[in-house]
Order: structure tokens, then C-alpha cells, then sequence
């Protein structure tokens, strides 16, 4: 599977799409594991550490942003990061997080995610904010 272009999620918000560009990184980087012949004995919990960290400070920035400019659905974003870090957790406590089954979840959580919050959720913010300029 080819890697995911950050600039098809940018949403023209320089601090958000630095993040997400982040973000997508750490996807690209699960992604390309996962496409190598020995990826089923790979142990996936330095990147899944690595992803939870990175969600984690990326939220609270975004969460920050969203206040500071007086979005209205923030409580609701909250909610759907809350879903989305509990996902994350879930992952983590499936077990191990060596083989195929964690790759292939991890692989597949955060391009679904990405895809559908950061262009869908988030995009929602991003038209708030073009709106009051």
C-alpha cells in the first residue's frame, strides 16, 4: 500500500497540519512495516507507544486551539478523541503486540482514523475557523 501524503489532509491550519503531518508519519512508518516479509515476528509496541504519545500531545494541542478560538463543537470533538485514544488502548491490551493480527489492526486504525477525523471531524474546525477570517 502506497504511503498516505500528509497534504491530502492538510486543512490550511499551519499548527494542525504540522501535527497531522506527524501523525501520518508514524501511520507511513506501521504501513511500511507491515508491507515487509517478517513483519509477523516484529514487535509493534515501540510504535504503538509511539503513536499513543504523539495522539495524546497532538489532542491536548488541538483541544487547546479549539477553546482558544471559541469553537462550539468541542465537547464533542473531545468525545470522538476519547474514542479514538481508547481504541489506541484497546489495541495495547489485545495482548501482544507481536504478529500479524496487531500490525494489520494497528495498520488499518490509523488510516481509517486519520482519514475519517482529520477530514471529517477536524475539517469541521477548520471550516469554523475560515469562516471567522
Amino acid at each position: 500500500m502506497p504511503a498516505i501524503d500528509p497534504r491530502l489532509l492538510y486543512l490550511n491550519i499551519p499548527e494542525m497540519d504540522a501535527d497531522h503531518e506527524r501523525l501520518v508519519a508514524l501511520t507511513n512508518k506501521i504501513s511500511a512495516i507491515v508491507e515487509q516479509p517478517e513483519f509477523r515476528q516484529k514487535d509493534f509496541s515501540t510504535e504503538l507507544r509511539a503513536l499513543k504519545e504523539y495522539t495524546l500531545q497532538h489532542f491536548s494541542r488541538e483541544e487547546a486551539y479549539m477553546a482558544k478560538i471559541g469553537y462550539p463543537g468541542l465537547a464533542e470533538h473531545k468525545i470522538q478523541h476519547g474514542r479514538i485514544i481508547e481504541a489506541l488502548a484497546k489495541l495495547a491490551a489485545d495482548g501482544s503486540t507481536k504478529g500479524a493480527k496487531i500490525a494489520l489492526s494497528l495498520r488499518l486504525f490509523t488510516q481509517v482514523w486519520l482519514f475519517e477525523h482529520i477530514s471529517g471531524q477536524d475539517g469541521e474546525y477548520a471550516k469554523f475557523v475560515k469562516g471567522k477570517s
